[in-house]
C-alpha cells in the first residue's frame, strides 16, 4: 500500500513540474490553463503526502514533519510565484528560492522513500 502512494505521489510532482514549467513559458490563457492544473494536481499531491506523512513520521517524526514542512513551502513558493508573473513583477531571487527548495524537497524524499525509484532492486 506505502509503494501506491509513493508512486501516485511521485507521478504527481513530476506532472506538477511539468505544468509549472509551461504555466511560466506561455502567455495569457494557456498560462491560465496550466496554472489551474498545476491547482489540480495539489489535490492528489496533498491527499498522497498526507498518507505518507502517516506512515512516516511515528518512525521518524523530525524528517516526516520536516519533509512535510518542505512540500507545502514549494506549493507555497510555486503559488506566490503564479501571483508575481501575473502582477508582471516576477523576481529571480524568488524563482532560485523556489528552485532550491524544490530539489531539497525532492532529495529529502527520495532518501526518505529508500531512493526508490532510483536505486529500486
Amino acid at each position: 500500500m506505502l509503494l501506491l502512494w509513493i508512486n501516485v505521489h511521485l507521478i504527481s510532482w513530476v506532472l506538477l513540474v511539468i505544468s509549472v514549467i509551461l504555466a511560466f513559458a506561455l502567455k495569457d490563457k494557456l498560462a491560465t490553463i496550466f496554472i489551474m492544473v498545476t491547482r489540480v494536481l495539489y489535490i492528489p499531491i496533498l491527499i498522497s503526502g498526507g498518507f505518507l506523512a502517516w506512515f512516516r513520521i511515528p518512525k521518524t517524526p523530525v524528517s516526516g514533519i520536516v519533509k512535510l514542512l518542505l512540500g507545502l513551502a514549494v506549493i507555497a513558493l510555486i503559488e506566490i510565484s503564479f501571483a508575481h508573473k501575473n502582477r508582471g513583477s516576477g523576481s529571480k531571487v524568488l524563482y532560485w528560492t523556489l528552485a532550491t527548495v524544490f530539489v531539497v524537497t525532492t532529495i529529502f524524499g527520495f532518501y526518505l522513500a529508500g531512493w526508490y525509484p532510483i536505486a529500486w532492486h
